[in-house]
């Protein structure tokens, strides 16, 4: 009887330790990804405020060429997309 004790007890101390170890590395993998997805987030949030600067400062640049002394087109000049006003024949 003694011995069926200490084998149940083995199991179960040793089923224990396996839990806890799985569970330590279950969270520390958590914590590894959780990680990778802050600096990945961060990345791209340091990607979009660029990008937001430079469209910000091309925008300024546009309003100030604009101000400054634009190209103008010509009197004679049509552009592509606007529609004359003669008539289509069928």
């Amino acid at each position: 009887m003694k011995l069926i004790l200490q084998i149940a007890l083995g199991v179960f101390l040793g089923t224990l330790a396996a839990q806890f170890a799985f569970d330590s590395w279950r969270t520390r993998q958590e914590n590894i990804a959780k990680a990778d997805m802050e600096k990945l987030w961060a990345d791209q949030e340091k990607v979009r405020r660029e990008q937001g600067e430079r469209i910000r400062a091309l925008l300024l640049q546009g309003r100030q060429g604009n101000a400054a002394g634009a190209k103008k087109p010509p009197a004679d000049f049509v552009p592509d997309d606007v529609q004359m006003d003669t008539p289509k024949q069928n």
